[in-house]
């Protein structure tokens, strides 16, 4: 039998208002409002997320 996946669990929540067009935004793209900007942040740090919703250093980042 396989090993479950961990659930994300986050350590900082912040409360942050978005224009309108954002959701739109990503509701046409298919994303969530959420996704789309734990995926900002996480390329501001020079991170992304893999497939298995790990934080790994960008492709091309210096080390």
């Amino acid at each position: 039998m396989s090993k479950p996946k961990a659930q994300l669990k986050p350590s900082n929540v912040l409360l942050v208002e978005v224009p309108h067009q954002f959701i739109a935004l990503c509701e046409a793209s298919g994303a969530s409002p959420q996704a789309a900007l734990r995926g900002m942040a996480a390329m501001v740090c020079g991170l992304q997320y893999d497939e298995d919703n790990r934080l790994v250093p960008l492709d091309g980042a210096a080390a």
